[in-house]
């Protein structure tokens, strides 16, 4: 059995077009998960998948990075599905789905290095990426141009349901709740809660 993983960092961001992706290559089940920056023990879609999972599924997966955030979790992922022998296919890269049509000696000996090298490809990138964002930061900053990230909670926000929970906290706020009191009733991080009230101030 073939199944899909798709993930997208933010609530703002569409899963559609992975979904679409996913169905396209066969994927028979489909987990959806939208998480920032959670470790993949913390990811709740992805965890359910791998208990759903049996030997001889296949995970399908758009990128690599879909399944960790950094090379020690990407290789921590695979050798987890190797152990369990779960087959794994990631669409933008066919050379994997090669392998596992391949003569089974030769995939089980080749794969983990192609993932090794792909993983190691893939954070290099994404960190010369950041590199490239905080290089374009800085000279926006310095023509004046740099407008900051845009607020994600707020009373103007695209997203309706956190238009909600902005009025929310500022309401708590209001009658003198604390942060963290704040934090339990809305699920958005104090962090955020203290940005929101050094607005408002």
């Amino acid at each position: 059995m073939k199944i899909g993983y798709a993930r997208v960092s933010s609530d703002d961001q569409n899963l559609s077009r992975q979904v679409d992706a996913l169905k396209s290559a066969g994927a028979e089940k489909i987990y959806q998960e939208k998480k920032s920056g959670a470790a993949a023990d913390n990811r709740e879609q992805l965890q359910a998948l791998l208990q759903f999972a049996r030997q001889e599924d296949i995970i399908v997966v758009e990128a690599l990075d879909r399944l960790g955030r950094n090379y020690d979790e990407i290789i921590k992922m695979v050798q987890r599905l190797d152990e369990k022998e779960i087959g794994l296919i990631v669409l933008n890269l066919p050379l994997l789905e090669n392998l596992q049509a391949a003569d089974p000696g030769i995939s089980k000996l080749l794969r983990p290095l192609v993932i090794q090298l792909l993983s190691w490809v893939a954070e290099t990138e994404r960190k010369e990426s950041k590199r490239r964002q905080a290089q374009g930061i800085a000279i926006a900053k310095q023509n004046g141009t740099y407008k900051g990230k845009p607020l994600e909670y707020g009373p103007e926000v695209k997203n309706r349901q956190k238009r909600l929970t902005y009025f929310t906290i500022k309401e708590m706020l209001e009658k003198g709740h604390g942060a963290t009191a704040i934090s339990r009733e809305t699920g958005v991080a104090r962090s955020t809660i203290y940005e929101v009230k050094k607005r408002l101030q």
